[in-house]
């Protein structure tokens, strides 16, 4: 039997530091479960939210088990290159920052959605840290 790892605290975050390296498909299930939410995507054109799913989607794949009572207090985003259907992003997680501010652990998490060698979306997540 393997051993749970260990939740993810506050001191363990190192600004600078890289997090994580996951690649998605914008492949036709991917689409297809958008689809099923949003509504069908004009062809040959990719609602800048699949981009911002993606991102969600690396950054919560990058550290686990989190602990309870997260904040996600805000994002900023830059949109780059366009994307197409079929396209594979490479999407790289990073600790940014982490301060402490009114007793509270703030860490900052940066997630660079790349298709090949060109960025086509470049995040930072502000996160009120639990523990």
């Amino acid at each position: 039997m393997s051993e749970a790892s260990p939740v993810w605290v506050f001191d363990r975050f190192r600004p600078g530091e890289p997090l994580g390296h996951h690649s998605i498909t914008l492949d036709d299930a991917r689409l297809a479960d958008w689809e099923a939410i949003y509504g069908a995507v004009t062809a040959g054109h990719l609602p800048s939210g699949i981009l911002v799913a993606a991102m969600m989607e690396a950054y919560l794949k990058a550290f686990s088990p989190r602990p309870p009572g997260n904040v996600h207090a805000s994002q900023t985003l830059a949109f780059g290159d366009p994307v197409q259907p079929g396209d594979r992003l490479e999407a790289e997680v990073s600790c940014l920052w982490k301060e402490m501010r009114k007793a509270r652990r703030w860490v900052g998490f940066g997630v660079v959605l790349k298709k090949g060698d060109r960025e086509v979306l470049a995040g930072e997540i502000r996160t009120i840290w639990a523990k």
